[in-house]
């Protein structure tokens, strides 16, 4: 009886991660329908990467089977938006220890420059939570990255 009660269980757990990982606000099937996704592209003086941010947005593009609509803006403006879901991708320099890091995800950096004050990433970034979506990235930013 215990067993047949355990078993009933771990069947309905195992039911219940048939879309894992999930995105709350449905990050990746608007996109999808959507085929678009809205992208961030901090500006700066002295960018570090183009041909990287280039790759990994190909690489998005061609595995999300949407397009990028991109904006380019400062780092808070565009950190903001995308913390309230108002794009979907946030890409530029970044130090690896900015304060964002508590409320938004870092992937894995695209490329980095050394210079006076320290290291600076080029870094992607996603609204936390949409684990779907950022496994996703995750994935085509460490493929960027491995080309060092």
């Amino acid at each position: 009886m215990i067993l047949r009660a355990f078993l009933f269980l771990a069947l309905l757990a195992v039911a219940a991660c048939g879309d894992f990982p999930r995105d709350p606000d449905g990050t990746l099937d608007r996109i999808r329908a959507q085929r678009q996704f809205k992208v961030g592209i901090i500006a700066s003086a002295a960018p570090i990467g183009e041909d990287r941010q280039q790759l990994f947005l190909q690489r998005v593009s061609a595995t999300a089977h949407a397009q990028p609509a991109i904006e380019t803006g400062a780092s808070e403006s565009l950190l903001a938006k995308l913390e309230a879901g108002a794009l979907d991708l946030v890409i530029g320099e970044m130090d690896a220890k900015t304060p964002w890091a508590k409320r938004i995800t870092l992937l894995p950096p695209l490329g980095e420059q050394v210079g006076k004050e320290g290291h600076t990433h080029l870094a992607a970034m996603a609204r936390n939570g949409e684990n779907g979506w950022i496994a996703l990235l995750h994935r085509e930013a460490s493929v960027v990255a491995s080309l060092r």
